[in-house]
């Protein structure tokens, strides 16, 4: 069903929606707010299988009733803050978008297996200001060589549950020498590259070793 022809109150019109002087009644129409501030105007929208009528084409599709996104208009409000303002770095913690830390929650600093598992804890959910990150997870020697497989945890948790922000990896270590008397480390690096990687020193004791064979080379 299409309304009558636009009268001499109309302001606006299209299919879907009606704007006119106050004191105009159009029939078949729902009347609804108008913005704020605008008291010389009406709105109307269709009702059901209603559709306003207009010259030109487009007139092969319509819907029943109204729907949201023709009702509702978002509103950004938006302020911009120097960094160097006071109430920017006042605010910092707040304001800037930083990825999640990913941290060790594993206690002992050990290691006697050649294969073993830990885990780690997402130290932020994922939020307004905090994202998700990647992390690539291995362990090296004293002089930063990679002596295990690489492994990846992607935290993305929103939970404000922190026993749901956990992962458990599973590492393999080369087969090398190993000295109980030295330093390794595990070594978590942000994929991106835009955070620098944290270290844990680790002791790795190992009765055996094996140094001719390097399956993970």
């Amino acid at each position: 069903m299409d309304k009558t022809t636009p009268t001499e109150h109309d302001v606006e019109i299209d299919r879907r929606y009606l704007i006119t002087r106050k004191g105009a009644t159009p029939d078949y129409l729902l009347p609804v707010n108008f913005l704020s501030g605008h008291t010389e105007y009406d709105a109307f929208v269709p009702r059901e299988s209603v559709r306003i009528k207009k010259k030109g084409g487009g007139m092969n599709f319509v819907h029943g009733g109204i729907s949201l996104q023709e009702m509702v208009v978002p509103v950004i409000d938006y302020k911009y803050l120097r960094s160097d303002s006071k109430a920017y770095k006042r605010n910092r913690d707040k304001l800037d978008t930083k990825p999640v830390t990913v941290n060790l929650l594993s206690a002992s600093r050990k290691i006697s297996n050649m294969i073993f598992s830990l885990n780690f804890y997402q130290k932020e959910a994922v939020s307004d200001n905090r994202k998700a990150a990647t992390y690539l997870l291995y362990y090296t020697d004293a002089s930063g060589k990679q002596i295990s497989d690489t492994q990846k945890i992607i935290a993305d948790k929103t939970s404000d549950n922190g026993q749901e922000r956990t992962f458990r990896c599973s590492f393999n270590l080369k087969f090398l020498k190993y000295s109980n008397t030295d330093c390794y480390y595990l070594v978590i690096a942000d994929e991106s590259g835009l955070q620098l990687p944290q270290r844990e020193e680790f002791q790795i004791d190992i009765a055996f070793a094996v140094d001719e064979f390097d399956f993970f080379s």
